[in-house]
């Protein structure tokens, strides 16, 4: 695996806790006191980052910078919640079409 190698797979995890934590890119920068052009630059593998920053990254997920390299990924904690609100709302929307569909049938 290259330098370039982990940069990309850094970036994609940052995205993916980023997106996990439904925050924008805009929300993270403000977290990590950086532009959104470098959030950009790095969930896009085209920026590393300086060690402070590294840390900074993992403080604020609550993990260790070495899963922040993992090829597979870190399971985001509130990924259960988060699959719980999909299936809510894949309910909700099947219920509504349901309702519409008895209507026009009657």
């Amino acid at each position: 695996m290259t330098g370039q190698d982990l940069t990309v797979l850094f970036g994609k995890n940052i995205k993916n806790l980023r997106n996990s934590h439904e925050w924008s890119q805009e929300q993270l920068a403000v977290k990590m006191e950086l532009s959104v052009n470098s959030i950009c630059e790095i969930e896009n593998g085209k920026s590393f980052v300086r060690a402070e920053t590294l840390a900074g990254f993992a403080s604020l997920f609550k993990t260790e910078v070495y899963e922040l390299f993992k090829p597979e990924g870190i399971m985001p904690d509130n990924a259960a919640g988060v699959l719980a609100k999909y299936c809510d709302d894949v309910a909700k929307a099947s219920e509504k079409i349901k309702k519409e569909y008895l209507k026009k049938i009657k």
